[in-house]
């Protein structure tokens, strides 16, 4: 039985769109010179799911056209070579025009093969995706590796579909929602098929972190409630966390380093620092592997304090995210983030007093947004002095609160899937401000940003944005053509 699980192209035009392993999905025209995007996250489902197949006997290809600069004709022909008995794909809201394209090209390339689509936008919409879309056999909902292995098994077997938990699928055309599948135990899955992938094009370099670097995680999961997190409510459907073996991490961190030059690790958790017991034996297990290579996480302001911190920065770490959102309280408090702002501009302070870097990660739009909130978050991005920040546009994924609220409230304005792009197109509105009066924000800040980048480090920016421009001379474009839309 051949199994192919792929992170398939996702164009438009000159827009490249990245897909798996993102958590604000969109599309790019900022190319490297080998014709991939300049950023790609590293896609954990897909890269788990194929070694959790591959354990169990199973023969998997795992393909990132995306990460390879594959186009449509070239993964065809590959495709229709392997000839899969089943294959397997994300589909995210913005991708879904694209990807309904794919599958049906597939079916009339494949006619015997089960054809399954996965992740947020099937959690969070899947039954209406069969519906609509004859082509596509099953859909493999929340945190799916487990759910592949048995719809494999069901299918080598010939046995029925009934009772494959977390899986869409029809009974004589009318589509069936099976049960949700417990959430896997993450100490009992393999690391990711990390050797079938071309691990050197994924890469995070936020906050001058080196390139190339690892992308890792050591738990999933997150208690907070943000209103406009996909991945809690359509990845995760809970607000429960799972923790890795902090040995077991550390081991894969060691033999990654060994196998790739990678000059750095990011830990793109959930929030990393949840648990302060668990990052503390994670920076021994890393000290105790003699392991230099700096790293960085993802993490909350609110849940570091002086001594894991000072632990972390002996261990290597280098830089931190922290999700701010907003520097208005009261828009805070209506996604229901749970972030005290005085606290985390606290440990911003505390973290920079200790040589981390810090990048913030702001969203434009959310309810409450207004011209008074949106400079009221850069006067606070001014402030506490950032290494490096990041801004995107509020965007309502199905299967969000976000989604529901804005639905309810008659926000949402975008007539097609493919324009819900948090990176620079606005897909709805608040009571205060238009799609496009948030397009030309979101211009601004991030064109703004630049300069207050180039203000707090000098000499590390003028490295980076130089080694952006060589590696993808289309940055240049982007940046003078803000210059020319700026507010």
């Amino acid at each position: 039985m051949n199994i192919l699980i792929a992170n398939p192209p996702w164009r438009q035009g000159p827009l490249y769109g990245l897909r798996s392993g993102a958590r604000f999905p969109y599309m790019t025209d900022e190319l490297t010179r080998d014709g991939v995007p300049a950023w790609i996250p590293f896609p954990f489902s897909i890269a788990q799911a194929a070694a959790l197949l591959e354990k169990h006997g199973f023969k998997v290809e795992l393909w990132d056209a995306v990460a390879e600069g594959m186009g449509f004709d070239e993964f065809y022909r590959r495709v229709e070579a392997f000839k899969p008995d089943l294959y397997i794909q994300e589909t995210v809201a913005p991708s879904y025009p694209n990807d309904r394209a794919i599958f049906e090209k597939l079916r009339g390339l494949l006619p015997g093969a089960y054809l399954a689509t996965a992740g947020l936008m099937v959690t969070g919409w899947g039954p209406r995706m069969l519906e609509e879309n004859p082509a596509i056999d099953g859909g493999l909902t929340y945190e799916w590796e487990e759910t592949a292995l048995e719809l494999a098994r069901r299918l080598r077997d010939r046995a029925s579909l009934a009772g494959t938990k977390g899986l869409y699928h029809r009974v004589d055309g009318v589509v069936v929602a099976e049960p949700r599948r417990p959430e896997p135990d993450l100490n009992a899955l393999p690391w990711p098929a990390r050797e079938k992938m071309p691990m050197l094009r994924y890469n995070d370099d936020f906050a001058f972190l080196p390139v190339p670097n690892l992308q890792m995680v050591t738990e999933r999961g997150c208690p907070y409630k943000c209103s406009f997190c996909v991945w809690i409510k359509a990845r995760y459907g809970g607000y429960g966390v799972r923790f890795r073996d902090p040995a077991d991490v550390a081991e894969e961190m060691a033999w990654c380093l060994k196998k790739w030059p990678f000059k750095a690790v990011y830990f793109d958790d959930d929030t990393f620092n949840l648990k302060k017991s668990h990052v503390l034996q994670l920076c021994e297990e890393i000290k105790k592997r003699g392991i230099t290579t700096p790293w960085a996480a993802m993490c909350r302001a609110d849940c570091f304090d002086r001594e894991t911190l000072a632990a972390c920065r002996e261990a290597g770490l280098f830089a931190v995210k922290y999700g701010i959102e907003s520097a208005d309280q009261g828009i805070i408090d209506g996604i229901h983030k749970g972030l005290d702002l005085a606290k985390a501009e606290e440990v911003i302070a505390l973290t920079r007093e200790l040589g981390i870097k810090v990048h913030l990660t702001l969203v434009l739009g959310l309810p409450g947004e207004t011209e008074q909130t949106i400079r009221k978050t850069w006067r606070f991005v001014k402030r506490v002095k950032a290494d490096y920040l990041q801004f995107s546009l509020a965007t309502p994924y199905p299967g969000t609160e976000l989604y529901e609220q804005a639905a309810k409230h008659g926000w949402i304005e975008a007539v097609e899937w493919s324009q819900f792009n948090a990176d620079s197109q606005a897909s709805m509105r608040t009571d205060a401000l238009t799609r496009e009066q948030l397009e030309s924000w979101v211009r601004t800040l991030n064109l703004r940003r630049i300069g207050l980048q180039l203000i707090n480090n000098p000499i590390e920016c003028l490295k980076m944005y130089g080694r952006k421009m060589l590696n993808s001379p289309k940055k240049i474009v982007n940046i003078a053509r803000s210059v020319f839309n700026i507010k």
